[in-house]
């Protein structure tokens, strides 16, 4: 069994129109995101309060962050937005933060 969940949409939009939507909080409930390697933020959605750091943006293809709330363990989440012939496939990946091999073994 796997800790990671993977979820795709498909679009009919442009990635450079779908990008807005996914760089912002508004898709997860209230919040502040900026999609700036480094940048922190915050998403609230019903009882749970998550803060996360931005780790990776490539616009309008790409956005990494991690993310926890006081109860939850951290997680990072990718998005990723690939064209396609009628629009946008959107995929959602989160796992937990052991899930992606340290940087020391992807620069081998």
């Amino acid at each position: 069994m796997s800790d990671v969940i993977q979820r795709s949409i498909d679009l009919p939009a442009a990635p450079r129109e779908v990008w807005p939507l996914v760089a912002s909080p508004a898709w997860l409930g209230e919040g502040e995101i900026d999609p700036s390697p480094g940048a922190e933020g915050w998403v609230e959605d019903g009882d749970a309060t998550r803060y996360l750091v931005v780790e990776e943006v490539d616009e309008p293809h790409r956005l990494t962050y991690r993310w926890a709330s006081f109860a939850d363990e951290p997680t990072r989440v990718e998005i990723d937005l690939v064209p396609t012939e009628t629009g946008t496939r959107v995929t959602v990946t989160e796992g937990p933060l052991h899930a992606t091999p340290p940087v020391e073994l992807l620069a081998a």
